[in-house]
C-alpha cells in the first residue's frame, strides 16, 4: 500500500520547529536532462552561469545534490520531494535522488495526478503543487505551532499557457498556492506561460505576490522589462516574515505567499529573442501534439536547443539562487514569533 514516508532529518527537524525548505523534482526528472552539457550548447554560459559546474555529469543528479547543498549552507534542512516505487518521500537519500532521476525520467506528479502515480507504484518528480501537498502533510504535523510554516523553493511556478483563449491550460500549482500555507520561493513563472494571466488568477485566488527588492514580475530566465506588471516590493527577509506572519497567524488566511526573486540581469536572456524562441516552440508542440503533461518537457527542450543551452544554464543559476533565498526565509519563520 502507497505510504508517506518522512525521512529521519525531516523528521527531526519538525520536532526542533528548525527551518524546512522543500524542493520540488519535476525539474529533475521533466526539466533537466539526465544527461551531461552538450557539445552542441554554450560552455561559456554554463561557466559563467554556476562557476564550477563539472559538464560531465548529469544536469539533474547534479542540479538535486546542489540545490540541497545550498539550502544547508544557508542553515535550513532539505525535503526534497518525490515519488519513488508509489510512496510519497519527504527527504531523500543520495542513492534515493539517484534512483528518482533514473527511473522517473520524464514522470511528473502534479496534485491532481499523485494519488493515481503513487497508487500505481511509479516513481515521479513532484511539481509546484505536489510539493505543496507535502507541505501540507509538514503543517499538520505541526499542528501545535500554527505559526510555523515551511518554505519551498522552486525556479517558476506553473501557470497559465499562451493561447489559453484557444487551448485552455491552466496549471493546478495555482490552485495549491491558493490553499497551502507556505512561502514559495520562485522567479516568476516559466517563460513560457502567459504571465499577465498568470498574475490575474493568482490576485482572484488571493495569493500575495511579493518581489525580492523589486516591484515588477520577473520574467524568469529572461530580463525583468521595465513595463511588466507591477507586484508588492519588499527589501530584506525580515519583511517578509512579518508579511507571512500576519497572513497566516492575525489574519489565519491558508493562501500561500509567493516572493518572485528575480534572476540576475548579467545572467537573464534577451526578450526579444527569447520570445521568438518560444513562439516557435508553440508552434512545433502543436505540430507534433504535444500537450498535456508533455507540453512543458517539450517546450523547455526547444528552448534549451534553440538558446544552444543559454535557457538551461540561466535555470540553473536561478533554481540555486532560490533555494539559498529560501533558506534564508525559512530560517526566520522558524526563529521567534513576530505578529
Amino acid at each position: 500500500m502507497a505510504e508517506i514516508i518522512l525521512h529521519p532529518e525531516v523528521e527531526a527537524a519538525l520536532a526542533a520547529a528548525s527551518p524546512i525548505v522543500l524542493l520540488e523534482t519535476a525539474v529533475l526528472t521533466a526539466g533537466m536532462p539526465d544527461a551531461p552539457w552538450r557539445d552542441e550548447w554554450a560552455l561559456d554560459a554554463l561557466e559563467t552561469a554556476v562557476p564550477g559546474w563539472d559538464p560531465t555529469v548529469s544536469l539533474a543528479l547534479e542540479l538535486g545534490r546542489r540545490m540541497e547543498a545550498s539550502v544547508r549552507d544557508h542553515g535550513a534542512i532539505p525535503c526534497t520531494t518525490a515519488i519513488i516505487d508509489g510512496n510519497l518521500h519527504l527527504g531523500l537519500e543520495q542513492e534515493s535522488l539517484a534512483r528518482l532521476i533514473k527511473r522517473g525520467h520524464g514522470a511528473k506528479a502534479s496534485m491532481t495526478s499523485i494519488a493515481h502515480v503513487m497508487q500505481a507504484g511509479r516513481c515521479a518528480g513532484t511539481t509546484v503543487s505536489g510539493a505543496l501537498l507535502a507541505c501540507r502533510v509538514l503543517n499538520h504535523c505541526h499542528d501545535e505551532d500554527a505559526s510555523w510554516a515551511p518554505t519551498l523553493a522552486t525556479g517558476g511556478i506553473g501557470g497559465v499557457h499562451r493561447n489559453w483563449q484557444d487551448s485552455p491550460d491552466v496549471s493546478v500549482d495555482l490552485h495549491a498556492m491558493s490553499t497551502t500555507r507556505a512561502c514559495i520561493v520562485a522567479s516568476g513563472s516559466k517563460s513560457i506561460l502567459d504571465t499577465s494571466a498568470t498574475l490575474e488568477v493568482l490576485e482572484s485566488r488571493g495569493v500575495p505576490v511579493l518581489g525580492w527588492q523589486t516591484d515588477r514580475w520577473p520574467a524568469f530566465i529572461t530580463k525583468t522589462q521595465s513595463e511588466a506588471p507591477r507586484i508588492t516590493r519588499v527589501e530584506d527577509a525580515a519583511e517578509v516574515k512579518r508579511t507571512c506572519s500576519t497572513q497566516w497567524d492575525v489574519l489565519n488566511l491558508e493562501a500561500s505567499i509567493l516572493l518572485a526573486n528575480p534572476l540576475d540581469d548579467a545572467l537573464a536572456l534577451d526578450t526579444q529573442l527569447h520570445d521568438q524562441h518560444a513562439s516557435a516552440a508553440e508552434h512545433a508542440a502543436a505540430d507534433r501534439n504535444a500537450t498535456g503533461i508533455d507540453r512543458t518537457p517539450f517546450l523547455l527542450g526547444y528552448m534549451a536547443d534553440a538558446t544552444q543551452g543559454r535557457s538551461v544554464a540561466a535555470n540553473l543559476a536561478l533554481l540555486l539562487d532560490n533555494a539559498s533565498r529560501a533558506a534564508e526565509i525559512s530560517c526566520l519563520l522558524a526563529g521567534p514569533h513576530l505578529a
